[in-house]
């Protein structure tokens, strides 16, 4: 006869294997019922690479019964009791949101960056650090600009958390101005080596008391305001350097109200979550060409690309989705579309909307100049991507005098592509 401990012990053993056992036993009895391939079997159909294991897992992931049925019960059980937000968000103060991983670029230590000849990265010095690397790939980048007679102009976009600590933590109240991100260390030191930047940092600190918020209160972006003094500094900038526009021209402005449901709400994925929080409510200067009409893509440009029509840029913006927003089509579950009266825009298809459109960073920029912009446009993919398309796209780059390149500083440590090399597309004969 068993002793009682062990008898215990057993128990706890076996429910332990049957918790195990009981998730991929019953997905693959889902599976079977449903005439399906068995995704577990996908591991021996592919060779075992890091990029095959990980989509191999993501399928898994995005294909299990639990994940769709369970999880969304479960996460919203947990939000309704002890206001857990999940992998993706963190509730601050008065019903802000924060991105999870803006608030992990600042408090986690720069590392040490491994060498390797294999790496996707710039290759790094000796036992230079993360940000070093970084670094280096923009200085590369700046050096083939140089070779053809094209500036480069960085513009790091402060995480929310980086102005707004105090909307974090009741503990920043009354401090943030004693806060410093480690952004502005990169900063400095391209600034040193001769980069031209954009300190939207100190500007966001000085206004950020005064003329209504510079971020969206659950959304990761900023709002039209934000986007729009963006744009002014930028303007600023090339005018210090001396950088006059080809052409000009001349574009007029329109109010209009859109109403916003922030993307770490559709990111945290609570099943209910949009009665818990109020929509927000954007206004934007809508920017117009008076014979054009809104400054968005047309049928003709490629994916996540702008070409002003008719018109030789001098400005070339390389961004994510801090341009994007308010300038781009947007999924149709981030906001309600203005009303009819005030907006000009062609149609809209796939599920995407503007919101409202031709009102974001770039057309601000355009506005700010007086001159044609062109945009590369990338959501998530300012590092790496961005070069990527302007790599493929050799009309794009002629005639142009100057690059802005946007990025969002989480990036910095967190990018998904890494900041790889890569070359400037062929000139044009």
């Amino acid at each position: 006869m068993l002793h009682p401990t062990r008898k215990s012990e057993l128990i706890l053993l076996i429910c332990f294997l049957a918790v195990i056992a009981g998730v991929p036993v019953t997905q693959t009895c889902i599976e079977l019922a449903r005439h399906e391939r068995v995704q577990a079997t996908d591991v021996f159909r592919y060779e075992p690479t890091a990029k095959n294991l990980r989509e191999f897992e993501h399928t898994l992931e995005e294909k299990s019964w639990f994940q769709q049925h369970l999880r969304p019960v479960l996460q919203r059980f947990l939000f309704v009791t002890v206001r857990d937000t999940g992998a993706k968000g963190v509730l601050g103060r008065d019903q802000w949101l924060f991105y999870r991983p803006d608030l992990r670029y600042l408090v986690e230590p720069d590392r040490v960056e491994a060498s390797t000849s294999e790496s996707k990265w710039v290759q790094p010095p000796e036992q230079s650090t993360h940000r070093e690397s970084v670094e280096q790939a923009i200085l590369r980048f700046r050096d083939q600009l140089k070779e053809r007679g094209i500036m480069l102009v960085v513009m790091p976009v402060p995480g929310k958390p980086s102005i707004y600590p105090d909307q974090v933590t009741r503990r920043a109240v009354g401090n943030e101005r004693q806060f410093r991100s480690p952004t502005l260390e990169l900063i400095e030191e391209l600034q040193r080596q001769g980069v031209a930047t954009v300190d939207l940092f100190t500007a966001f600190q000085e206004m950020r008391g005064s003329g209504g918020p510079l971020y969206l209160a659950r959304d990761t972006h900023w709002t039209p305001r934000g986007a729009q003094i963006a744009a002014q500094k930028v303007a600023a900038k090339l005018s210090e350097l001396h950088i006059p526009p080809l052409t000009r021209k001349e574009f007029r402005t329109q109010s209009v109200t859109v109403t916003r449901w922030g993307d770490i709400l559709d990111m945290m994925q609570i099943p209910g979550l949009r009665s818990a929080f109020a929509a927000e409510t954007a206004e934007c200067a809508q920017v117009l060409d008076p014979a054009l009409g809104p400054l968005v893509p047309g049928a003709s440009d490629r994916p996540g690309t702008y070409c002003y029509p008719g018109q030789q840029a001098a400005v070339l913006v390389l961004g994510d989705s801090f341009c994007r927003i308010y300038q781009y089509p947007e999924p149709q579950s981030l906001g309600k579309m203005p009303t009819a009266a005030t907006t000009a825009r062609p149609a809209e298809t796939g599920g995407k909307r503007l919101l409202p459109g031709s009102a974001g960073f770039i057309s601000h920029l355009a506005l700010a100049l007086g001159s044609p912009v062109d945009a590369i446009v990338s959501d998530g993919g300012a590092a790496t991507d961005v070069r990527r398309k302007l790599s493929t796209n050799p009309e794009i780059l002629e005639g142009k005098r100057v690059i802005i390149w946007e990025f969002v500083e989480r990036d910095i440590a967190l990018g998904s592509q890494g900041w790889q090399d890569v070359a400037l597309p062929r000139k044009l004969q």
